[in-house]
């Protein structure tokens, strides 16, 4: 049996600016330097993880992961909710 879990975050009532913050920090971005003339690809921290988008802010996850993204979600003021299963 593998353990996986279920992370989910509300976004509603955030400002916009803290919102795309978060995004960035998940997923990652390209940044365009020198007007388009250079692109950089910045990592986020779902970048290395095997995960699964299930809707907006829901994502699930190996347990074992999760501890990796509390620190984010704890460093923008994000409320989390996490729920463990059992996957056969």
């Amino acid at each position: 049996m593998k353990k996986i879990s279920i992370l989910k975050y509300n976004l509603q009532g955030v400002p916009v600016i803290k919102k795309t913050l978060i995004h960035r920090a998940l997923y990652g971005y390209t940044d365009h330097s020198n007007k388009g003339k250079y692109n950089y690809n910045r990592k986020g921290a779902l970048k290395s993880l095997k995960y699964t988008k299930i809707s907006n802010g829901a994502i699930m996850l190996e347990t074992k992961y999760i501890k990796l993204l509390i620190p984010l979600f704890k460093k923008y003021n994000i409320k989390i909710k996490v729920i463990n299963l059992l996957k056969p």
